[in-house]
């Protein structure tokens, strides 16, 4: 497939130049946290004004660098995720769940804010990684791109809906043919996210195996293992964010003395407005509060409660 086999050099320069501006408000925002300590009346405005930059500065930049919101929507979408991180990393830091040993100095403290996969922590050190482990990570991240690749250029053909394409051409219809499409087509969708979000995690525990650190794992084969829904949401699905989830806000919740199922439920609240942030920052024209048919993404994120 074009944009994976043989990408477009711009979007791609269009994203390096966009991380590499993160990471530079990535370490300034690890220096002004360290600096407020615990303060949750410092904190909170502060990690407000770090979700909210991006947005700020987005189209001037897009000006003065020359290139589309069509260009920007990679490393758009990879610098909402890396603005959250360090949103959710700053409240984890004002009410006191951030790991054991993460905020020991300034050094360990920029690595942690600016490290996209949760580096292990136990006795408040950072674990070490086990011999061999960056190696086996570099070969799952060769092995996941050549996979998302294959994936991509089998079912492009098809408008990304390849059972839809099936059933039209086989002339098959009605009820059942339409509950078949949407199992179908939903399952190889999962499956595209799956691999494409594997492919990110991957490559961001590599960057912490190279600083020395022990990263924990991003997933832990949802789609072929899981037996149920609460399974394959919150025991094997994405476990980046679930745990950052689970440290800024269900723990806090829950430790207050709300309710366990209340707790859990703010949590995926929390979960659709991260997931809504992303969306506004990296698809041009989207909207929720002005097209509010697409706070669908929204409401999708919320019902995981009820799983």
């Amino acid at each position: 497939m074009p944009s994976l086999l043989l990408p477009d050099a711009q979007p791609i320069l269009t994203a390096l130049a966009i991380l590499a501006l993160t990471t530079a408000c990535r370490f300034g925002f690890a220096v002004v946290t360290r600096l407020l300590g615990t303060s949750k009346r410092l904190l909170w405005p502060a990690a407000g004004a770090m979700a909210s930059l991006p947005f700020v500065l987005r189209e001037p930049l897009l000006a003065w660098w020359g290139g589309t919101y069509a260009d920007a929507q990679l490393g758009s979408f990879l610098a909402a995720t890396a603005f959250a991180w360090c949103f959710f990393r700053a409240i984890e830091r004002s009410v006191g769940t951030t790991p054991v040993g993460a905020a020991a100095s300034l050094a360990e403290w920029i690595f942690y804010m600016s490290a996209d996969v949760d580096p292990r922590y136990r006795d408040g050190r950072p674990l070490r990684p086990p011999p061999g482990k960056l190696q086996s990570q570099l070969a799952k991240l060769c092995a996941t791109y050549a996979a998302t690749a294959a994936f991509v250029s089998a079912i492009e053909p098809f408008g990304f809906r390849p059972t839809a394409a099936v059933c039209e051409a086989c002339g098959v219809s009605g009820p059942l043919a339409a509950a078949l499409v949407r199992v179908g087509d939903n399952l190889s969708g999962t499956v595209l996210i799956y691999l494409f979000l594997s492919l990110l995690l991957t490559l961001g525990s590599i960057l912490v195996l190279a600083q020395g650190h022990d990263p924990i794992d991003g997933f832990d084969n949802p789609v072929f293992k899981s037996c149920s829904p609460r399974e394959f949401w919150g025991r094997r699905w994405n476990l980046q964010v679930n745990a950052m989830l689970k440290r800024s806000c269900y723990k806090p919740l829950a430790g207050a003395g709300l309710a366990a199922p209340l707790a859990t439920l703010a949590t995926f609240g929390a979960s659709a407005g991260f997931h809504e942030y992303q969306f506004a920052l990296s698809m041009p024209g989207y909207r929720p509060a002005r097209y509010p048919y697409r706070c669908h993404y929204c409401c999708y994120w919320y019902s995981h409660h009820h799983c």
